[in-house]
């Protein structure tokens, strides 16, 4: 499985420089300082690429998907849907083996953690014309491997396991701090995850907890480098060192990211890495 351990390239939808200018101007500056490849996606209709883009799960194989999203569905909405057959050249999908996935799928429920992948139970909401086992056995015969299901806090429409964990090597996932808006829920997450993971929970030594500091998980990481979400609160320094901490191997950056967040998503939405 192609984690982002082992990326080296990132690429961007065309549409950040003109959204998010500030931000992608942090981004590509960092990222030139250390020589780091990274890309402008052309034609894409919203900036949110880790979404509709395909999972990478070998260096030349990639898994493609239907990306129709069931909060995407209305007619202004269903015009910022990517399709990434129409998109155009893209240099690292030349030449690729392409498994094509028969279900309705966002990248942003896929988190590749060693040898298994942990999504939320939206997946089975959004292909209702399948049984539960039926997605399953799909997912597993495309991704090659075992998936681990969360369930769905469907008072979160989106349903991505990218705001709940990031994989943080070995056997170890970083938990985002669910349990300040939702200590059963975050209960539940950390009783399915422990079978397979040891889990690192994120805490904030805060009076008062802010309402954005579920970003700091959803943070960048291409090999060794990893970018994290500052959002000029207290939490930004703690969020810091306790994911350089879990990191030690890689160089850890905070960078102001409060465009993204303020439109509902953050470094990894707004990314896609890949091997190659």
């Amino acid at each position: 499985m192609i984690t982002a351990l082992k990326t080296t390239t990132a690429y961007f939808s065309n549409l950040l420089p003109k959204r998010c200018p500030t931000l992608y101007q942090s981004i590509d500056t960092i990222l030139r300082e250390r020589q780091v490849a990274h890309h402008l996606l052309p034609n894409t209709r919203d900036i949110w690429c880790r979404d509709y883009m395909p999972i990478q799960t070998d260096e030349k194989r990639f898994v493609f998907y239907k990306y129709n999203p069931d909060y995407l569905q209305k007619p202004h909405l269903k015009r910022t849907i990517t399709d990434v057959m129409q998109m155009g050249d893209v240099d690292c999908l030349r030449q690729v083996e392409v498994v094509n996935l028969d279900l309705v799928v966002d990248g942003g429920n896929v988190v590749k953690c060693g040898d298994k992948i942990v999504m939320t139970e939206k997946v089975f909401f959004e292909n209702l014309d399948k049984t539960r086992n039926e997605v399953q056995r799909l997912l597993e015969e495309a991704f090659l491997c075992d998936i681990v299901f969360l369930p769905w806090d469907d008072v979160e429409i989106f349903g991505h396991s990218d705001g709940i964990i990031h994989y943080a090597g070995g056997t170890r996932v970083l938990m985002t701090n669910y349990a300040d808006s939702d200590a059963d829920m975050a209960h539940k997450f950390t009783r399915i995850l422990d079978k397979h993971f040891e889990v690192i929970h994120l805490e904030y030594n805060v009076k008062r907890k802010h309402r954005r500091s579920w970003a700091y998980i959803n943070y960048l990481q291409i090999g060794n480098l990893v970018l994290v979400p500052q959002l000029g609160i207290s939490e930004d320094e703690q969020a810091l060192r306790q994911i350089a901490q879990a990191l030690p191997q890689c160089e850890v950056i905070g960078i102001e990211a409060l465009e993204a967040v303020r439109k509902g998503g953050a470094l990894n939405c707004i990314s896609w890495n890949v091997k190659g």
